[in-house]
């Protein structure tokens, strides 16, 4: 006979029951189940979070989880790259949300040797990616059946922008994504989250083959050239002065000077880069501001 899978609201109805059960015949505090506290330090696993309805779980977050607006409101440990264990651990979590990109390696070492529980997510900038965060979160949180329904969706949304841009592949524009929070603007090379968005919408990154990781823009990065669209986020719009300063900047002068000015769009940085939940809902809307979306 098949085993009968209890339901998420069951599981923790029985986690409950445990637990009051433990403190009424005094049982040592060992014996009582630990309430999970959960410190993410990734904006799309935080969101996840959000969306599978666990945000009673976190306890804090990291500078990255600028969604939803409730999670700016928590505690912050930092900036996901540029972790401290003593702020993370000031806390008192049981346990850890974090990809692949978090560091230093250092500090996620003390992390682990503390006893945080680690949910880590290997980050390669694919549909995958989307999977593994819903999936790790709703083990983490024991909310298996919420993550395998958003899961459904999101992977429906996907099949149906696959086939849609797939539809005008012969016809892919030719686009770069800049990224430009602070400092220089930079120009993506391929394995890149800003190339692998290009791609998922149907572009052609013509600086896909020239290197790797992201580079600075500057004119002899654009020369030769023509551009149909150029992608990045809004807060590199706000960083280089809006919308309407743009393409005063001197390198682009050589695209300009082909006679055509390339279709500039651009989303939420989080939302766009992050490999999240929303990551079906930008791209479809990236791909009609490209013209890679039939009908």
């Amino acid at each position: 006979m098949t085993p009968r899978v209890l339901s998420w609201r069951r599981r923790s109805w029985l986690g409950a029951m445990a637990g009051g059960v433990a403190a009424a015949w005094g049982w040592p505090s060992w014996a009582r189940p630990t309430p999970l506290r959960l410190v993410s330090v990734s904006g799309a696993l935080t969101e996840v979070v959000y969306v599978l309805g666990q945000q009673d779980k976190l306890v804090g977050v990291d500078s990255t989880s600028t969604y939803p607006d409730a999670a700016q409101r928590l505690p912050r440990v930092g900036y996901m790259r540029q972790l401290s264990a003593e702020g993370i651990l000031s806390l008192r979590p049981t346990a850890l949300l974090a990809t692949t990109e978090a560091g230093p390696a250092a500090v996620i070492r003390q992390l682990r040797d503390a006893g945080l529980r680690m949910h880590v997510v290997p980050v390669e900038f694919t549909w995958e990616d989307v999977r593994r965060k819903i999936e790790v979160v709703g083990e983490a949180t024991q909310a298996q059946s919420q993550a395998r329904f958003l899961w459904q969706q999101i992977a429906s949304a996907r099949d149906e922008l696959q086939r849609r841009v797939a539809a005008v592949s012969a016809q892919s524009p030719q686009a770069i994504f800049v990224l430009g929070h602070g400092g220089s603007p930079l120009v993506a090379g391929r394995q890149t989250a800003g190339d692998a968005v290009l791609r998922l919408m149907g572009a052609r990154n013509p600086l896909h083959d020239h290197y790797e990781g992201y580079r600075p823009l500057n004119a002899e990065a654009l020369a030769g050239l023509a551009l149909d669209a150029v992608v990045t986020t809004r807060e590199t719009v706000q960083a280089l002065g809006g919308e309407a300063q743009w393409w005063e900047r001197p390198h682009w002068q050589a695209v300009l000077r082909r006679g055509k000015r390339p279709v500039l769009w651009y989303e939420d940085a989080l939302a766009l880069l992050g490999f999240g939940p929303r990551l079906p809902a930008v791209l479809r809307r990236g791909a009609r501001a490209l013209g890679t979306w039939q009908g």
